[in-house]
């Protein structure tokens, strides 16, 4: 028999909602879902806003009957996947191919019986693009977003030119070949993307870094380009550093300009407003400075001020020529490099146009923000020093500046988070990153703070991504225990011998370093140097697990041990190149590493989804001490 569904409520969002149950209820009960126009139908789904700042679900069933209510569409989209978790579905990893759904009797949908109510626990719930990616790795991600109870997601730049072409150019990988792509190709892409995004009533998040070069006629769809020189009609703009004012590194998104000249202010309202104008589908406009520091202006005019307060003026200004044009686009404003240091004197006059993001890009994940002593454990924030900044590492520090920041703004805020971005390639089982994860989400509304944006590389599932499906359960709902978590997505992901499985990667977390691969600590550790050699051992002595459970599983199950194969080999070879590099034993840790780079690019299309080759790459040559 037939499923009949109505809504009252057409939008692109709720169409899809009604197409994702008619798919999934086949596939769990070879039921047809069929709309109709008539509110006595078997599921009624509805929006129905409420002065709720967050997402919140109702879900009613029983006798095969009920109800899926949301206050916005992404709520009605999370009630809909929310349902389906009731019912054994499991959605692992981004792609429909990764995910555990059962096939049950029909009998099971006119029996079971449904009542939830949840508020999510935070506002701001989502994810950064970074890395390499292609086209289905990124639609793939925004997919997977609200069925982990995700509800943003942040573009960087004006499209994602820089990541795709990453991806399709192949930088880094030799053993590919380079595939089409220019700017034309990644609009294209860039515009079905956002498509993607609208289907699923994400909020979406945009810009950030570029604003600078754009003020200098460089446009921000470029990312990271360098190698440009500035003209001279254009040098009165840029920061004066050393006397000279040029492209910071010849790169434009590096480059700091002279905010004491008001025609730079004025230029840079003027297209930020033009943006907003344009992209009304944009909820959050990130308006950030350089992606550099120790660059701020050092002319006579600028040292009258810190940064952080030329920064205030220049978004107050934005507010104003904002409410001019009767837009109520909403500004993220950033703590990062210069502006950890709070303004002295200037205040936002409208904080309610404002999100304020933390972004303490260099802490360390050894530790969460629930094991910092509150009391005495928090220094008092460092005086500005003019291009002399020490980016922190310990959470003490970098908390500082946020509550030296939160003394002059009280309004929405959330953390801009990377625990995904560098630190987890340390983390050989990403279970330590995890558990991190689990305690710093929990922890966020002790720090007053309405959520969590995580800065990363989508393809971060090497060897399963359980990093973001706490992060989406954890940002819904702060209560839940972390166990049980672990049981419902191992077991799902490995079958029933799925502890074999955790055990040995809770052991190679316990046996690797997040930090240390991410350049924090001093390169040579003897202690490190023996932990590695552990870790080897593990992954040696795991072989024979592995393949018995490729023999005895079947489909997602037996990929997801066959993926884990692949990473055992990876550890092998990587964890002695680490070893070797903490012992002090350098040219042989170079020479080591390349066996690291020889297997990951050779075997880069078995794991594609999972393992961001490039991003690996540049972090072991920029951070951990390798060299391609």
């Amino acid at each position: 028999m037939d499923i009949t569904i109505y809504t009252d409520n057409k939008t692109v969002t709720s169409n899809f909602a009604i197409s994702e149950l008619t798919t999934y209820l086949f596939k769990l009960f070879a039921k047809k879902v069929v709309e109709i126009d008539n509110v006595q139908a078997d599921l009624v789904l509805s929006v129905i806003p409420d002065n709720k700042e967050t997402d919140c679900i109702s879900i009613r069933l029983a006798n095969g009957q009920g109800t899926i209510v949301g206050n916005s569409d992404i709520a009605l989209l999370i009630g809909v996947y929310r349902l389906l978790n009731e019912f054994g579905v499991v959605f692992t990893r981004p792609g429909r191919q990764n995910e555990v759904v059962p096939t049950l009797d029909g009998a099971v949908w006119e029996a079971k019986v449904i009542s939830v109510d949840e508020v999510a626990s935070y506002k701001h719930r989502g994810v950064c693009i970074e890395g390499a990616d292609s086209y289905e790795n990124v639609s793939d991600f925004i997919d997977w977003l609200p069925k982990i109870r995700m509800n943003s997601f942040f573009i960087q730049f004006e499209n994602p030119y820089s990541f795709l072409k990453r991806w399709y150019e192949h930088e880094f990988n030799p053993y590919q070949e380079k595939e089409p792509f220019n700017q034309e190709i990644a609009q294209k892409m860039s515009d079905r993307l956002d498509k993607e995004l609208a289907k699923r009533g994400l909020r979406h998040h945009r810009v950030g870094h570029g604003w600078t070069g754009e003020v200098l006629g460089y446009s921000s769809k470029y990312g990271w380009e360098s190698g440009l020189t500035l003209p001279k009609e254009k040098e009165h703009l840029v920061a004066q550093l050393d006397g000279k004012r040029e492209l910071y590194n010849t790169a434009p998104i590096l480059t700091s300009l002279c905010f004491s000249n008001s025609e730079v202010s004025q230029k840079m309202v003027e297209l930020i407003v033009s943006y907003a104008k344009e992209r009304p589908d944009v909820d959050y406009l990130h308006v950030w400075l350089s992606d550099a520091r120790n660059n701020i202006c050092e002319c006579e005019d600028c040292q009258k001020d810190i940064p952080a307060d030329q920064y205030i003026r220049i978004l107050n200004e934005l507010d104003v020529a904002l409410e001019a044009e009767n837009l109520e686009t909403k500004i993220c404003f950033l703590l990062y490099h210069e502006l950890l240091f709070a303004p002295k004197y200037e205040i936002l006059k409208n904080p309610n146009r404002f999100t304020m993001m933390f972004a303490p890009i260099t802490r360390t994940f050894e530790k969460s923000y629930a094991d910092v002593n509150y009391e005495g454990g928090i220094p008092q924030a460092k005086s500005y020093i003019r291009n002399k900044m020490v980016l922190p590492n310990s959470l003490e520090e970098n908390l500082s500046y946020l509550f030296s920041w939160k003394k002059m703004f009280q309004g929405d805020s959330f953390v801009y988070d990377y625990p995904l971005g560098r630190a987890h390639y340390g983390d050989f089982g990403y279970m330590k990153i995890s558990k991190t994860i689990y305690r710093d989400v929990q922890f966020l509304e002790q720090l007053q703070l309405n959520g969590y944006i995580s800065c990363q590389e989508l393809r971060a599932g090497f060897p399963h991504n359980f990093p973001n499906y706490v992060m989406g359960q954890m940002l819904w709902n702060k209560e839940q225990v972390y166990e049980d978590l672990k049981t419902h997505y191992f077991s799902a992901l490995y079958g029933k011998n799925w502890p074999e499985a955790v055990s040995y990667l809770e052991t190679l977390s316990r046996y690797s370093s997040c930090d240390h691969f991410n350049a924090i600590g001093e390169r040579q550790n003897a202690i490190l140097g023996v932990e590695y050699a552990v870790s080897r051992n593990l992954a040696d002595n795991m072989l024979p697990v592995i393949e018995k459970n490729i023999v005895e599983n079947c489909g997602i199950q037996r990929h997801e041990w066959r993926q884990l194969a692949y990473h055992r080999e990876y550890i092998v070879k990587m964890s002695t190149a680490l070893a070797l590099l903490a012992s002090g034993n350098l040219q042989e840790a170079q020479r080591k590493w390349r066996d690291v780079l020889d297997y990951i690019r050779n075997h880069e299309m078995h794991f594609q989804q999972n393992l961001d080759v490039y991003r690996v790459i540049e972090v072991a040559k920029n951070y951990a001490g390798f060299t391609l």
